[in-house]
């Protein structure tokens, strides 16, 4: 288990939950208006601005936020929050920094893997050997999670529920 709590979290999913998501759930079913709604309302309460770096961006990206229990194998989605490009780079950074994809993404998006190992840094006042430490702590705790098969919990944010229940239950705190 990561011991370290930063402000900025790198999130790896377990590679056998890849993609069984709120949002992926929404898009196969055909009911993307549910994401655009969900989005809409995180834009009232939240406004333009990440959660996690407080910056203030136009195009910021619904971002599903899980916990874990690594003893029943259960991913429980506790939040779904905006971020700016940056924060959710680092949430995904397999992707973005491991990957053939994400080294053409990023070409084409002319962004360096040293801007987003900065902006880790920054938001996290540590030094880059702080980030390469935890990076490889997240890496290990994915492979021994990517061992079992999971069972998924939506919570709140489970279809059954609408905007109305959501806004009736969910806690902002950050």
């Amino acid at each position: 288990m990561i011991t370290k709590q930063f402000k900025l979290s790198i999130e790896l999913v377990p590679s056998t939950i890849w993609y069984v998501n709120l949002y992926n759930h929404y898009k196969n079913n055909n009911q993307m208006e549910k994401w655009h709604q969900l989005k809409q309302y995180l834009f009232e309460i939240e406004r333009k601005h990440c959660w996690v770096c407080k910056k203030e961006e136009r195009n910021l990206e619904a971002h599903e936020f899980w916990e874990y229990d690594d003893y029943k194998h259960i991913q429980k989605l506790a939040a779904v929050h905006h971020l700016c490009d940056l924060c959710h780079k680092i949430k995904h950074i397999g992707l973005w920094l491991h990957s053939i994809d994400g080294d053409k993404m990023l070409h084409q998006q002319r962004i360096k893997k040293e801007d987003i190992i900065d902006h880790f840094c920054k938001v996290n006042i540590c030094s880059v050997a702080d980030f390469k430490k935890y990076e490889e702590r997240a890496f290990v705790q994915w492979e021994q999670r990517s061992k079992f098969q999971w069972k998924q919990d939506l919570g709140i944010y489970h279809p059954k529920f609408g905007l109305k229940e959501l806004k009736s239950q969910q806690r902002l705190v950050n």
